[in-house]
């Protein structure tokens, strides 16, 4: 198997783990249960920064895909993709930042004598996880359209 193809095969397996993380986390705040969102929500953070690490050094040591062999429908799909990916980050990246005002609120501990969370923070946070949430999952699916296009290119389908 190609190198790169097998490169990309496992980064949309971290792909759907991102998403997955990122569904439980999102369960678990509907029931309530903060400790076990920050946790998810962490875990998939951490899973994303683990593939920007190693996207680096795939272009360190594979180069980038030969995109003159693309059709420009696979090429769209791939800067969709790409654009989803990258509200995925920026609305995580908020998200993230905003946490740390909810931690000591009610919102967080779910102790009534806890001070609430300011509402411009928990719009945000809420509003941020829900665009990175939406885009990991968008680019989760164009990424299966990206790497099919890529295995047929390598005759593998």
């Amino acid at each position: 198997m190609d190198p790169r193809l097998a490169y990309w095969t496992l980064a949309l397996l971290n792909m759907l783990c991102v998403v997955g993380f990122a569904a439980a986390g999102v369960r678990a705040v509907r029931a309530g249960d903060t400790p076990r969102h920050r946790r998810c929500m962490l875990t998939a953070a951490t899973l994303v920064v683990l593939f920007v690490v190693s996207y680096v050094a795939k272009l360190a040591m594979l180069g980038r895909e030969a995109l003159a062999t693309w059709g420009t429908l696979s090429i769209w799909v791939l800067r969709i993709h790409e654009l989803c990916v990258l509200t995925m980050v920026l609305g995580g990246v908020v998200a993230l930042s905003r946490a740390p005002r909810l931690r000591g609120s009610r919102n967080f501990t779910r102790r009534p004598e806890d001070p609430p969370a300011p509402a411009a923070s928990v719009r945000w946070h809420r509003g941020a996880g829900r665009t990175a949430v939406w885009a990991a999952a968008l680019g989760l699916l164009l990424a299966a359209c990206v790497l099919a296009g890529m295995y047929r290119r390598a005759a593998w389908l």
